[in-house]
């Protein structure tokens, strides 16, 4: 079985490239960046750490892999491509440590986009090959990093939407759960992304992303939760006719807490009327569980479309339990009661599900969000348009700055070797050996991680990206 083989993480046009690049290369220098013109116009910087320790951290490299990966590339591509001369150095003469030094921005900084957030360079002079072999496995720090944007996105629409309905913002950790495990492309990714989204919110029914802090961020709290929930295995155990026996079933069960309920198994406008109104069973036996102050029941649509379903379980809810106002005239319901849409949403979606709240006069505090695929899975390298790219290389005693400019001048690359300054609050890549203090540590030479970060400090940081205006 191959497993864990640092040698082939790559692409395969890259086993090529050692003996392409100009005689007398001794150094590579290659940097990320979130190029301008993506999605949002900061990016959070998340899940280097996480790529390090479980990928580059230590002694990677041995002869027994080199030998393995020979093989399987000898029969993919040909023989005589793979750098086995380059790997076995690595592997016996650097103890299995990877010569290369990464700079960083710190994790969860937001930082405005066309900038540089990462610096790759070899540090012995025979593996100048090594920095953009290694770009295929490092630029994967795109997808947590724009899960992380993405999610920091959507807390900044809902924070503004409760500041114009003059809503309570007790629950806006709670606004955007995940329920994105089972459309991740794999449980790696579940966790990775899962963690991500954690940085902004703490709703999640990914359980797999608990485990990312204590693993790879030095942190062993716990920054996800979830609530009781039923789904329509539950909801449909009694058919079409006993819809409304199980729902009275489920409340009755429940413990204290808070309570989501699925309402669209067949109808669900007749549920919330029984579920809401007066004189059925179904209402009394959610009046009772409301008993408790510190109980809340949250109904779930899962189908139609999220707008105008939406308005009308506000409408249905609120004509049932009552509404009060907020100091700007928006309805709130006057129990302990509220929505969850969790069906099919993105970024867009969730926008205009608050902007149409907001102009039939009901306040943002009503409303929870779920997404999933939305999260997990609508997000590409192009969302905030990540790339890794060489700037610079050094040969024959002389550093030379390089670059491509296609016809297509928004991939224009950068060129030189650089540092990450703040001007102002605003963030700037200049060239090393400009002024100012630079914001790329070091985290990684020579096979060790050198600066660590906790997932606390990283959920900090992050926490800054609401701050800034919502256009």
């Amino acid at each position: 079985m191959i497993k864990n083989n640092i040698c082939l993480l790559t692409d395969s046009y890259k086993l090529t490239h050692h003996y392409f690049y100009p005689k007398g290369t001794e150094k590579i220098y290659s940097y990320l960046e979130s190029r301008v013109g993506g999605e949002f116009n900061k990016t959070i910087f998340y899940g280097l750490q996480y790529i390090l320790k479980k990928y580059l951290n230590g002694n990677v490299v041995s002869e027994e892999k080199v030998l393995e990966a020979e093989k399987l590339v000898n029969s993919h591509i040909g023989e005589g491509i793979f750098n086995t001369d380059g790997w076995l150095y690595i592997a016996n003469e650097l103890d299995g440590k990877l010569p290369i030094e990464i700079k960083a921005v710190a994790e969860g900084m937001p930082v405005d986009v066309g900038n540089v957030l990462m610096t790759v360079e070899n540090t012995d002079k025979r593996c100048y090959w090594l920095v953009n072999y290694l770009e295929s496995l490092l630029l994967q720090v795109w997808y947590p990093s724009t899960v992380a944007t993405l999610s920091a996105e959507v807390k900044k629409v809902c924070n503004f939407y409760l500041d114009v309905t003059a809503s309570a913002k007790d629950n806006l950790a709670f606004m955007l759960h995940d329920f994105g495990y089972r459309g991740a492309t794999s449980t790696e990714s579940s966790a990775l992304c899962g963690s991500a989204h954690l940085l902004n919110f703490s709703g999640t029914d990914t359980l797999t992303a608990l485990t990312i802090p204590p693993n790879y961020y030095n942190d062993n709290n716990i920054y996800g939760f979830s609530v009781q929930a039923t789904e329509h295995s539950v909801m449909t155990s009694r058919g079409q006719d006993g819809e409304f026996m199980q729902a009275v079933n489920v409340v009755k069960n429940a413990k204290d807490g808070i309570l989501s309920i699925v309402i669209d198994s067949y109808n669900y406008q007749n549920f919330l009327q029984n579920a809401c109104y007066s004189g059925n069973e179904l209402n009394e036996v959610i009046l009772e569980f409301l008993n408790n102050e510190n109980n809340k029941v949250v109904f779930r649509p899962d189908s139609g479309d999220p707008v105008s379903t939406t308005i009308d379980c506000l409408e249905i809810i609120g004509e049932g339990f009552g509404v009060k106002k907020t100091p700007e005239g928006y309805k709130v319901f006057d129990s302990n009661v509220g929505l969850l849409w969790g069906d099919g949403l993105d970024y867009k979606k969730i926008r205009d599900v608050l902007f149409a709240m907001k102009n039939n006069g009901w306040a943002a505090e009503n409303i929870i969000f779920g997404m999933g695929g939305g999260l997990h899975s609508l997000v590409t390298r192009d969302t905030q348009r990540n790339a890794f790219k060489c700037s610079a290389q050094f040969r024959n005693g002389e550093w030379y700055d390089i670059f491509k400019k296609p016809l297509d001048s928004s991939k224009k690359s950068k060129s030189g070797r650089f540092k990450l300054i703040n001007e102002n609050g605003v963030f700037k890549t200049v060239k090393i050996g400009g002024d100012g203090e630079d914001y790329l540590k070091t985290v990684f030479r020579d096979g060790e991680i050198l600066k660590e970060y906790i997932f606390s400090d990283i959920k900090n940081r992050a926490s800054g990206y609401i701050c800034h205006t919502i256009k």
